[in-house]
């Protein structure tokens, strides 16, 4: 499956590439990464949905069932560029963007001809996603362009340094990417932006068990001996899943789902 992504940004970088005899075209083996315990065991083996771009500057997908290896990419050598990996799992309802995603930045996660995706790298494609697609209504933005970014001082911010506050070290995913690639667009990077989102405490009745949360790095949680089960939303519907249902839930309330 393909479908466009953004037209003249990256249409205008494959023509320029094409001035220069070409793009020069590779292909990587992906490989993509281990499941975490607490997923497999709640959900068992997932499904991924892989998203790269391809030479025309559109966005290209492949399904990939459980026990079958990721398709070798063909990926262009001059800039970064992200591949996102999405688990799912049809079974239980879950589609792919319910849970957050593996990725990588090519060619920043190469190791010979295997590009390796991680949890973290989900974040960083994610937040190359975002800067790609931000609104551009100003010359100085137009530049800021999300495969000329500094990634690798953007990683040792992230995950390496102690000036993101401790909460979002620790789960990225609480930071709220698209606004923070907008403000990085229209007037350029600053750490102090990555804080967590405001998130409002929810007191769900009636449920038992453990839940996981959409988040690679986030804890499982555990409804309490009353059959009480607390959760930090905000007004972005997230997601919750135990081995029996699925939640649904923001600032607005919530919705369970069974199997």
């Amino acid at each position: 499956m393909k479908y466009r992504f953004f037209t003249g940004i990256i249409v205008s970088l494959v023509l320029l590439a094409a001035c220069r005899d070409g793009p020069i075209l590779s292909s990587y083996q992906v490989v993509l990464p281990e499941l975490l315990r607490h997923w497999e065991e709640t959900l068992g083996e997932a499904h991924w949905r892989l998203e790269w771009i391809g030479g025309e500057g559109t966005w290209l997908e492949s399904d990939i069932p459980p026990g079958r290896g990721a398709p070798d990419l063909p990926l262009m050598q001059e800039w970064t560029t992200a591949v996102l990996a999405w688990p799912f799992w049809p079974a239980r309802d879950l589609v792919p963007g319910m849970m957050r995603p593996a990725g990588a930045l090519f060619p920043w996660d190469c190791s010979g001809g295997k590009l390796l995706l991680g949890w973290k790298g989900g974040v960083d494609a994610v937040f190359w996603k975002e800067l790609a697609l931000a609104d551009r209504s100003t010359a100085a933005a137009e530049g800021r362009l999300p495969w000329y970014f500094d990634w690798p001082r953007f990683r040792e911010l992230l995950y390496e340094s102690n000036n993101v506050p401790g909460a979002v070290s620790q789960d990225p995913w609480l930071a709220d990417w698209k606004s923070i690639a907008q403000k990085t667009v229209q007037s350029g990077f600053d750490r102090r932006r990555i804080v967590s989102r405001t998130f409002t405490g929810l007191l769900i009745p009636g449920l038992d068990g453990r839940w996981i949360g959409s988040s690679p790095f986030a804890p499982p949680l555990d409804a309490n001996l009353d059959g009480l089960l607390y959760l930090n939303v905000t007004g972005t519907p997230d997601t919750w899943v135990s081995s029996a249902a699925i939640l649904r839930c923001s600032t607005a309330g919530w919705v369970w789902m069974g199997k």
